[in-house]
């Protein structure tokens, strides 16, 4: 039994230090592609553990290191326009990483407008039931963190929807609509005064951005005690 340990042991050092190497070796762009594609392995899973976000966070440093960043303040263009995830949260009532069974972890968006304010976008389902769908549209109102050179604090400001999905636009081109007030077959998701008093805000930190892809962690509390890895690609 002790000799079975043992050579599991050294078959896990072995596998690290090879993984290890395997990402020395790689340039930024075989890096990315990596990460993506480990990613998307895990879209619509949750995350108790933390483990989908340890076996990723190798690939984010090495893309830092073969990468480095400037400031938020001076990457804020190429962060504007509309995003997917990838991988991420997919539950925002609690801090379990669990799954929310009302939402579709393939389709949430956010659209990051250059007047400081973003809308999450994504259609959710009723008890997990996909008769029953909306698509919903929650405004973050974001600023330049203070306490991070790659921080922006964000509020949540209103939180409209649509009780049908449209037949000839994706969804994530109605952000306008949602802005104005005019989404057709509008609803109200949550009232924005509640929105307001009760849903808060946090900090996403933006560790990477380039023309297609976007690093990076997001936290709802001001000192970062939990942080949660986004990986986001272009739409």
């Amino acid at each position: 039994m002790k000799q079975i340990k043992l050579l599991f042991l050294l078959l896990s050092i072995f596998s690290t230090v090879c993984s290890a190497k395997d990402l020395d070796l790689m340039n930024l762009e075989e890096l990315k592609t990596e990460l993506v594609q480990r990613a998307s392995n895990y879209t619509g899973l949750g995350d108790p553990d933390f483990k989908i976000q340890n076996e990723l966070e190798p690939l984010v440093k090495r893309i830092l290191e073969v990468n480095p960043q400037v400031p938020v303040k001076d990457r804020l263009p190429l962060l504007y326009g509309v995003w997917k995830q990838v991988w991420g949260p997919y539950d925002y009532q609690g801090n379990d990483r669990g799954v929310d069974p009302s939402i579709e972890p393939k389709e949430i968006y956010q659209v990051i407008d250059p007047d400081g304010f973003y809308y999450n976008v994504s259609p959710s389902y009723k008890n997990g039931d996909r008769k029953k769908e909306r698509i919903n549209y929650l405004k973050g109102q974001y600023r330049l963190s203070s306490k991070n050179p790659n921080g922006l604090d964000v509020k949540f400001r209103k939180f409209p929807g649509m009780k049908k999905r449209p037949d000839v636009r994706p969804i994530y081109d109605f952000v306008k609509e949602a802005e104005d007030g005019t989404l057709p077959n509008q609803i109200t998701i949550v009232p924005t005064f509640i929105v307001r008093l009760f849903f808060g805000g946090g900090t996403l930190v933006e560790v990477y951005t380039d023309s297609n892809l976007r690093i990076l962690y997001g936290s709802n509390d001001d000192e970062f005690k939990n942080k949660y890895l986004y990986v986001m690609v272009r739409q």
